[in-house]
């Protein structure tokens, strides 16, 4: 069977940042109809708890780092980590469907700060996305998935 990695908060699991419950998406009916085993994550419910202080994607002299609004923490290292063992505990993932806009999910639409809070860019991947790209992994967000598969 294939498998798909699917953001949890999209299956309607209380992960979001503010907590706040969005429903279950049409994605998981689609996924299921395509065959796929659903395998659901969330790095940042699992590493920082719900609710949680909301983080942005940022440019640092040390490169991009998740880091957080209002008090500037760094989240790398624990999303980073959370990603690569999500991936090597789950090698036959071959499609990851994230939610669009998310610092940690998001596949090409995931926005970039500067250090003074200008928005970059708003096509970047988030920390897990760019972990699935790097592994070969399909990578699309929500919102792509859906047209696509009509």
């Amino acid at each position: 069977m294939k498998k798909a990695a699917l953001s949890a908060c999209l299956a309607g699991r209380n992960c979001r940042y503010n907590g706040e419950i969005k429903g279950r998406s049409e994605v998981v009916a689609k996924l299921e109809k395509e065959g796929y085993e659903i395998v659901l994550f969330c790095p940042e419910d699992a590493c920082f708890g719900t609710p949680r202080e909301a983080m942005d994607l940022t440019v640092t002299d040390e490169g991009v780092k998740a880091l957080t609004k209002f008090t500037g923490e760094d989240r790398t290292p624990c999303l980073v980590e959370y990603a690569e063992n999500f991936f090597n505990d789950h090698p036959d993932i071959t499609l990851f469907v994230g939610k669009a806009r998310s610092p940690s999910c998001g596949v090409c639409t995931a926005r970039l700060y500067d250090e003074e809070g200008r928005l970059l860019s708003e096509n970047e991947a988030g920390v897990m996305a760019a972990e699935a790209k790097a592994r070969g992994v399909e990578t699309l967000d929500d919102e792509a998935f859906l047209p696509l598969q009509e």
